[in-house]
């Protein structure tokens, strides 16, 4: 199984978590697996790193966020010029790179142990799913880390679809407007079937902490992004990793 991965983040956000996700992923990750960071607005000669300009790359993010910068909105889950930039990338990804599984990460998730290409196996889709997420009872998954199965059947259907909610503006028909929320109204409405990463995290807000996922990765969500790392609040599982005593 040929697996890739994929991020994208400003130059606020590259100074601030994006170089530090970048050199947790290079010592951690299997050299099998590249990693693409699609740049918004910065610039970076790195080897190990393939790196596209976002505007350049994405088809339709341009005229989104050019239709709809007039809009205001609430909070975070209102803003969906600003989470556009993560579905661009991905779905640019998701039609450009050649691979068996797009593994998609949030600028600010930091790699604290190293996993295997065994370990992206066994959390992979399987062949008849589309998605491996971070589902939680309560709420919209949790989308800063999840995988889509490029070789499912109707992966091309799905992904258009979730793209059109950003091309026809489909989305500001919906209760809210992030790219979690919309990511899930797409899995809902095609029918494609997921595979939930969140283990005993399912009923936390956190679910990637308390988790599996946890044994290799920190989220940096809001303001933990200045700490360098998740609160031992957030921990409702007990961890027996180094990185989380």
């Amino acid at each position: 199984m040929k697996f890739a991965a994929v991020s994208t983040f400003n130059a606020d956000g590259f100074m601030l978590y994006g170089r530090r996700m970048m050199e947790s992923f290079h010592q951690n990750w299997p050299n099998e697996v590249p990693l693409r960071v699609y740049s918004e607005g910065w610039s970076l000669i790195d080897s190990r790193t393939e790196i596209v300009e976002l505007d350049d790359a994405s088809p339709w993010l341009g005229c989104f966020k050019s239709r709809n910068k007039h809009r205001t909105f609430r909070d975070f889950r209102w803003d969906a010029v600003r989470f556009s930039h993560k579905v661009a990338a991905v779905s640019h990804a998701a039609r450009d790179i050649e691979c068996d599984v797009l593994i998609w990460l949030d600028g600010d998730i930091y790699t604290h142990a190293q996993i295997t290409l065994a370990d992206l196996e066994k959390l992979a889709p399987a062949e008849n799913e589309w998605i491996s997420w971070l589902n939680r009872t309560q709420m919209y998954p949790e989308c800063g880390f999840y995988m889509l199965n490029l070789r499912h059947p109707q992966h091309l259907e799905y992904l258009s679809a979730f793209e059109a909610m950003y091309v026809n503006d489909e989305l500001y028909r919906l209760d809210e407007f992030h790219d979690s929320y919309v990511l899930q109204q797409v899995v809902k409405r095609t029918g494609a079937l997921s595979r939930s990463l969140s283990g005993r995290g399912v009923a936390t807000s956190h679910p990637l902490v308390n988790g599996p996922l946890g044994q290799w990765f920190d989220h940096l969500k809001g303001s933990r992004k200045q700490d360098g790392k998740s609160r031992r609040g957030d921990l409702k599982v007990a961890r027996q990793e180094d990185y989380w005593k």
